[in-house]
């Protein structure tokens, strides 16, 4: 069986030549197409995707709580005390990943002090959405952190269930 790659070359081509215009170089495209994926991602939401690597949505969404957070919480009526309450454990919550991303990644480490860490996770997630269960639906952000947030940490869960990671 021989492998035919024509459609992939015509596809490579097509795409080189929308990506740059006439008189205009590959630089000044990429550029310009970043500068516009960020802007957009600045007011639309989650069209950066495609450009930030995995999991740099959700810290956009942290920073975005951070720099704009009493006029996010004065527009939609959210109290003050519940948000900064949010982007505390939110933030406790992200430290915690990063010490389990840390204890999975160190050889000689044990399993045991991972799923330790996995359940601590999964007890501020659910201790954050049962603190921001009065404010749901009023706030997107909140909203979408602890939704994003519940997911990371029950799909960790089902991974180290299931056995994906070993000693």
């Amino acid at each position: 069986m021989k492998i035919n790659t024509e459609q992939m070359d015509a596809l490579l081509r097509q795409q080189e030549r929308a990506a740059v215009k006439p008189g205009t170089g590959a630089a000044n495209a990429f550029e310009a197409l970043l500068a516009e994926r960020l802007g957009s991602g600045m007011e639309g939401g989650s069209s950066t995707v495609g450009l930030l690597p995995p999991g740099a949505e959700r810290a956009g969404i942290i920073s975005e709580m951070l720099l704009t957070g009493s006029e996010k919480s004065d527009a939609t009526g959210v109290d003050e005390d519940v948000f900064q309450e949010a982007l505390n454990v939110a933030s406790g919550t992200l430290d915690l990943w990063d010490s389990y991303a840390g204890t999975l990644k160190t050889p000689g480490n044990s399993l045991r002090d991972a799923y330790a860490l996995l359940e601590g996770i999964d007890s501020k997630v659910a201790g954050l959405k049962g603190k921001t269960v009065d404010v749901r639906g009023q706030n997107p952000v909140i909203d979408s952190l602890v939704n994003e947030l519940e997911i990371m940490a029950v799909t960790e869960k089902i991974k180290f269930n299931r056995g994906d990671y070993s000693v």
